[in-house]
């Protein structure tokens, strides 16, 4: 499982819980997309926190942290010197969060062209994008998500891995389709593992 628009109001427990499971996951995050994590705050179970505390408790619970661009445009519409930006803005934030700059990006939409590969090439990122696509982030149709995971059993190369596409955002997401793929990927022999795990490349710069 990874998860892409974060953090927002579900990732401080949604890390925990997924911690408390023994299951570690590879956060794509934004700086300034759903909230703008150097301003605002957050209600937790453990109190009032900033965001950039709850980058710190996604990569303190075991999960790995990654960059999804710092304010979610679409990195193929841009110059050279606007990728740069959305991609070093959003490395020092992560730097400040948690000591770490990352060298995982998802480009927002999965979108990007040959110029952005040389600048995030150049920048030291590997593009992870994704292979299962739950799609939560359309109408929240949880057979329509459970769907993109009931496939990868007649996928031939399931001995690869897979790497699934969720969205923290969406409290749907959250209560509802993590569970269930928790009790599911386990029946079907599968283990969880973190981005950098799955592909063997490293996750930090």
């Amino acid at each position: 499982m990874t998860f892409d628009d974060g953090p927002y109001e579900y990732s401080w427990e949604l890390a925990k819980s997924l911690n408390e499971l023994g299951i570690r996951s590879t956060f794509f995050i934004n700086g300034k997309n759903w909230v703008d994590v150097e301003n605002d705050a957050v209600s937790t179970s453990d109190g009032e926190k900033g965001y950039m505390e709850v980058i710190k408790h996604i990569y303190d619970m075991g999960h790995e942290i990654a960059s999804h661009t710092y304010e979610h445009k679409v990195l193929s519409d841009l110059s050279e010197e606007e990728i740069e930006y959305q991609m070093n803005k959003q490395s020092d934030i992560i730097f400040e969060a948690i000591g770490k700059r990352p060298a995982l990006m998802r480009p927002p939409t999965g979108a990007y062209d040959e110029n952005t590969l040389a600048v995030l090439k150049d920048l030291g990122y590997s593009v992870v994008n994704w292979d299962v696509d739950t799609n939560d982030w359309r109408e929240h149709d949880f057979d329509e998500e459970k769907s993109a995971y009931k496939e990868m059993k007649d996928d031939s190369n399931q001995s690869l891995g897979h790497i699934a596409l969720e969205h923290e955002v969406y409290e749907q997401t959250v209560s509802e389709l993590v569970p269930w793929v928790i009790d599911y990927i386990h029946s079907m022999g599968y283990k969880f593992v973190t981005v950098s795990d799955c592909i063997g490349v490293d996750a930090y710069q």
